[in-house]
């Protein structure tokens, strides 16, 4: 039986995911600075596609997170839809 989190609990996650979500986020634009420098050394040839995806996939989540994050910390709904997508 899933119980509901009390309020702090919520902040404290919500803060984690936020943490969380930071550190992917500054790992991949780590990430396209790699990029760059190959390919300024190497042009389009020297890049690898499926890095590149990959960074830009990663971003993407790690965005997610960090909005996941806020939302837990703010009221506790994930689901930006009226009455429904709550988290307890």
């Amino acid at each position: 039986m899933a119980t509901s989190l009390s309020p702090a609990t919520r902040r404290i996650v919500g803060l984690m995911l936020i943490v969380a979500g930071g550190l992917l986020v500054a790992a991949q634009i780590l990430r396209f600075g790699v990029s760059a420098a190959e390919w300024q050394q190497g042009g389009w040839d020297a890049v690898q596609t499926t890095y590149l995806v990959l960074s830009v996939l990663m971003l993407s989540i790690g965005v997610l997170i960090i909005r996941y994050g806020w939302r837990m910390r703010q009221d506790g709904r994930i689901s930006d839809e009226p009455g429904g997508g709550r988290v307890s």
